[in-house]
């Protein structure tokens, strides 16, 4: 063959391998951007997923940190309630333990009194048996009198006679109020004035008639009832418990200064009583 014809064949086999490594080479590349075009859009698919995903958890966080702030705060405001609550309670023991005080006191009186009764009466006895004795209207020895009986019924002092009534008046309208029946109870306060207006316990039922308006969150009625009780009974016992209720009421009202005015009123007057504990722990709050 001649050489020409070679060389000739030579060259054409050598353009036939290129061409057709040419065309495989594109084809594998054109598959390998498809692949890593597959590939980037899955990876912005799962970067949009998890922008999603971002967003609910940011979504959630957000609520649930709502919904703690908002039970922080209910725990919060229902502490101090109960804190309130509390300290009325330990006021209202406190004023138990002086009535109490006082009942025993002046049933301590009374026995007294009514012992000291017995004693003359049988001392007088003992004289008129001496005394019949003596014209002969008895025996050989002293005889008691039928009309003296060596037991004597029971002696009933007058002044316990006379205060049946109005301490009847005064406990029923009292238990009304314990029991939740505050109309009655008011009524019942409102008569025991009317009819005792001297009673010793005259501010305390003008008291409790403000603190029936108190419980029943009538605390423009209650504002002025324990008023009353500032100007009716100024030397009465019942001024501090008036005073922190009123400032109570007032803040009920969401009245703040006038709360913090009647409540700064009863710390200067009345410095060391319970009640002026309880207004300094509510002012703190105010």
């Amino acid at each position: 063959m001649p050489m020409r014809i070679r060389i000739l064949c030579f060259f054409i086999s050598v353009l036939s391998l290129t061409g057709c490594a040419t065309v495989q080479d594109k084809i594998a590349l054109e598959d390998r951007i498809s692949k890593l075009e597959q590939t980037r859009n899955k990876s912005e698919q799962n970067v949009d997923n998890l922008k999603v995903e971002l967003q609910k958890i940011g979504s959630t966080w957000d609520s649930k940190d709502q919904d703690f702030s908002g039970q922080y705060a209910s725990l919060r405001a229902e502490t101090n309630k109960l804190m309130e609550e509390v300290q009325i309670l330990n006021g209202r023991i406190e004023e138990l333990e002086f009535a109490i005080g006082q009942v025993n006191s002046a049933k301590g009186e009374q026995t007294a009194k009514l012992n000291d009764l017995k004693i003359e009466n049988q001392k007088a006895v003992d004289r008129i048996t001496e005394l019949e004795k003596y014209i002969g209207l008895g025996g050989s020895s002293p005889q008691k009198s039928d009309r003296f009986p060596g037991k004597f019924p029971p002696v009933k002092d007058k002044d316990s006679e006379d205060t049946e009534p109005e301490n009847g008046l005064y406990i029923q309208a009292k238990k009304d109020l314990d029991e939740g029946d505050f109309e009655s109870s008011r009524e019942g306060f409102q008569k025991f004035i009317s009819l005792f207006p001297q009673s010793e316990n005259a501010d305390n039922a003008q008291f409790w008639i403000g603190e029936t308006y108190y419980r029943e969150a009538w605390y423009e009625k209650a504002i002025l009832e324990f008023e009353a009780v500032k100007k009716k009974y100024p030397k009465g016992n019942k001024i501090p418990s008036a005073l922190l209720k009123q400032g109570m009421s007032f803040q009920q009202l969401k009245e703040d200064a006038n709360a913090r005015l009647i409540l700064e009123e009863l710390i200067n007057r009345f410095p060391k009583s319970s009640e002026a504990d309880i207004a300094k722990k509510i002012l703190q709050n105010l």
